[in-house]
């Protein structure tokens, strides 16, 4: 299928600075003929830039199999979810079920609505976890084994080890070689390693390459934030930059 872009409310680059009070945007495109990226957006003061409000990206998937629409992370802010809900259904969709990677909000903060209106969603037992520490809705049901098939042979989620995050996973999508790498891996246009708030730096590397022996004929990566990257570009690209990390601890 050719790419489309389908403009839900109207389009931005996602690397580009925008003034204060601007309304969060969502992205929808296609990926492949069953697969969809979702881009939305949220303001972030950068104390980095001068504390300007900075637009930052956060990519979700939706897996189409037959009729059935599986979302892999939800969009950034709850108020993007009716908009992808009409989206979902416009295409003739119906929604079975949801999986998140970790437990910030720029993959998680749809759950709520999504519990609110009678839909499933999966997270790590791990995941649910800290999302009840912070007060945050949880998912509906979760799995504890490091391996666990959403779908089996099209959706299948892995716990490498802890790295941006402890309970962060990856997911593969076989049919489609795509790997939804979520915040564990890092966009190749990324220099840093970004926000380390709640990340195992000593441990991120190893898992990164846990990721990469396992997933090595991936097509399609796509990183929690940033550009989609191709083959093993955006892993070996997390590797250069989560090294110095482990090294420092190996002295």
């Amino acid at each position: 299928m050719t790419k489309q872009l389908f403009s839900l409310l109207f389009l931005l680059s996602s690397n580009v600075a925008f003034s204060a009070n601007l309304s969060t945007q969502l992205q929808i495109s296609a990926l492949s003929e069953n697969l969809y990226l979702v881009k939305s957006f949220k303001e972030i003061v950068n104390s980095y830039e001068g504390d300007k409000p900075m637009l930052i990206d956060a990519n979700s998937l939706i897996y189409v199999d037959n009729k059935d629409a599986y979302l892999i992370d939800t969009p950034w802010n709850e108020t993007d979810m009716p908009v992808l809900m009409a989206w979902i259904d416009k295409q003739g969709l119906t929604l079975k079920t949801t999986i998140v990677t970790h437990f910030h909000e720029d993959q998680t903060a749809g759950l709520a609505y999504l519990s609110a209106h009678g839909y499933q969603s999966y997270a790590s037992e791990q995941t649910n976890a800290l999302l009840k520490k912070d007060k945050k809705a949880p998912a509906t049901d979760t799995f504890s084994s490091p391996e666990f098939a959403l779908l089996a042979g099209k959706i299948e989620a892995y716990y490498p080890g802890a790295g941006h995050s402890t309970d962060n996973l990856v997911v593969w999508l076989p049919t489609e070689q795509a790997l939804v790498g979520g915040c564990l891996l890092r966009a190749n246009e990324a220099k840093t390693i970004g926000w380390i708030g709640d990340a195992n730096t000593e441990k991120w590397h190893q898992s990164v390459k846990n990721v990469q022996q396992r997933y090595s004929d991936s097509k399609y990566v796509i990183p929690g934030h940033g550009d989609v990257g191709q083959g093993q570009s955006i892993i070996r690209h997390t590797l250069s930059i989560t090294q110095p990390y482990e090294t420092e601890l190996a002295h």
